[in-house]
Parts: C-alpha cells; structure tokens; sequence
C-alpha cells in the first residue's frame, strides 16, 4: 500500500469531480424496452463510490476472496472509520502483511476468514500483530 500525500477529500475531488449523466430507472436483463432520451439528474464518480474523507481505494491481489465476489484486479472502496463487525470483509495488518478477509468473531477469538476453499481461516493469536485498516463498503470490478 502507498502512502497518501495529499489528503483523500482533495485527492476524490481531483480526480472525480465531474459529473456523471445518472438514468434513474433499471436496466431491463431480459427483454429490451425503449430508451429514456433524457437523464433525470447526475451523480459523481464520489457519489457512486460512496467516498468520503474516511475512505480510500485498494487493489486487490490474489484469489482468496473470490467467493465473496472479490476477484483478483478488483478495487477496493474502503472505510476507515468504520468499526468492524463480525461478517464484515476487512483489510487489515497481519505481521506486517496487508490482507483482505472476512472478520469473523467466534469464542476462540477473532478469525480472518478467506472465501475461497483453497485458503484456510487464521485464528488470531496473542504474539500477532493485527489491525484492522478498514472495512469494505465496495467492490469495483471490470469486466
């Protein structure tokens, strides 16, 4: 993860403060319907984000949590002042490893959940160094 120079509040403004034409209705999967000539308002890439000054984006690496729609290459909308509940996917500092997990609470202690049965949840121990970074609140993906 790099560092942030410059606050994120500027950093969101800078770069998405162009509005977005928003066409307020559902897109039909199935059968075709006409096309709305016109868009009812518009929203910002920050508005569709849900960014906030709390927030920052971060690059996903690695397969771990593709059960829970999270693949390799996805980004990341994250919030930092979001205290964690159980069955929240976090990131967090693991022994000086960045990772993006489920944080589960059991009576055994806190576990880092992967969502992919390749992987094996970690239990927590005392000598870990842990935190929680942030808690996902969004997942962008390309297709």
């Amino acid at each position: 993860m790099r560092a942030i120079e410059k606050p994120v509040q500027d950093q969101v403004k800078s770069h998405f403060a162009r509005k977005i034409p928003f066409f307020d209705g559902s897109v039909n999967a199935g059968f075709p319907s006409p096309a709305q000539d016109y868009h009812e308002e518009e929203i910002s890439a920050e508005e569709l984000l849900g960014l906030t000054p709390t927030c920052y984006l971060n690059k996903v690496n690695g397969p771990s949590m593709e059960g829970a729609h999270i693949p390799h290459g996805a980004v990341l909308v994250v919030d930092r002042a979001r205290k964690p509940s159980s069955g929240d996917v976090v990131v967090a500092l693991l022994n000086n490893e960045f990772v993006i997990k489920r944080f589960v609470k059991t009576p055994a202690g806190l576990v880092l959940h992967p969502e992919n049965a390749n992987y094996q949840p970690y239990l927590i121990k005392g000598d870990d160094q842990f935190q929680v970074w942030g808690v996902v609140k969004k997942v962008v993906i390309s297709l």
